[in-house]
């Protein structure tokens, strides 16, 4: 299932959004992941995004699929979806464009979790 939105993730590569939580909310609304039924639509609020996860985990126990957040549990700032063998896609700042990064010592995730 991961498959479908790390395609969706992959064909904006280079494409400008305002927001890291911008680019995962338009991936998962893209993809139609299913949300719960209080919404219909994946928020690009950072928030809202990890109250919508289903599993917390450890970045160790991530899967090509998961978000990557960075920063604490009730106050991320950044989000990532992570492709596996270390690596990521995300907009690395505000207004950047799209691509894939390296998980590394100087940038490396606070948690991730699951989205099914």
């Amino acid at each position: 299932m991961a498959g479908k939105w790390l395609d969706v993730a992959l064909t904006q590569l280079g494409k400008s959004y305002h927001s890291s939580g911008a680019f995962v909310a338009f991936v998962m609304n893209t993809s139609k992941i299913g949300i719960n039924a209080k919404s219909s639509q994946w928020s690009p609020a950072l928030n809202t995004l990890v109250q919508e996860l289903s599993d917390l985990k450890k970045i160790e126990n991530s899967r090509p699929g998961d978000l990557l957040f960075w920063g604490k549990r009730d106050h991320p700032y950044s989000v990532g979806i992570y492709i596996g063998g270390g690596h990521f896609i995300s907009v690395a700042e505000k207004g950047s464009v799209v691509n894939v990064q390296v998980l590394n010592n100087n940038w490396y995730p606070d948690f991730s979790g699951s989205v099914l």
